[in-house]
């Protein structure tokens, strides 16, 4: 997994079109802070496999990602996915990866197998 809080990080995140993604919401959220930082209003995380779901303190949760939990996922291509789960009044994540992930990382804590 890796946590995206300023453009720098983007830079460790291999697939270039992901990147430019990821780079566009970067900038984008960035205009509601004024410390260069997303940590005030959440963060983005990129998941490379689906374990990355089993460790969700490193999301700032306390209990498992299920599907319900998200406010939104959407497919944004190549199938990749982004989905967003709003942490508090202030602060939002938007976790992305690919869509294979999320089914295995996911939905199995949801629904108890695999899809």
């Amino acid at each position: 997994m890796i946590e995206i809080l300023t453009p720098d990080d983007v830079s460790k995140i291999k697939d270039c079109y992901i990147a430019e993604y990821i780079k566009n919401l970067l900038t984008n959220l960035l205009t509601q802070t004024s410390d260069c930082s997303l940590e005030t209003v959440g963060g983005i995380f990129y998941v490379e496999n689906e374990k990355d779901f089993d460790d969700y303190k490193s999301f700032g949760l306390s209990s498992k990602i299920t599907e319900s939990r998200f406010e939104w996922i959407d497919l944004i291509g190549n199938d990749f996915l982004d989905g967003c789960i709003v942490l508090d009044n202030d602060r939002a994540i938007n976790i992305i990866g690919k869509a294979d992930y999320f089914k295995k990382g996911v939905l199995n804590n949801e629904y108890g197998e695999h899809n």
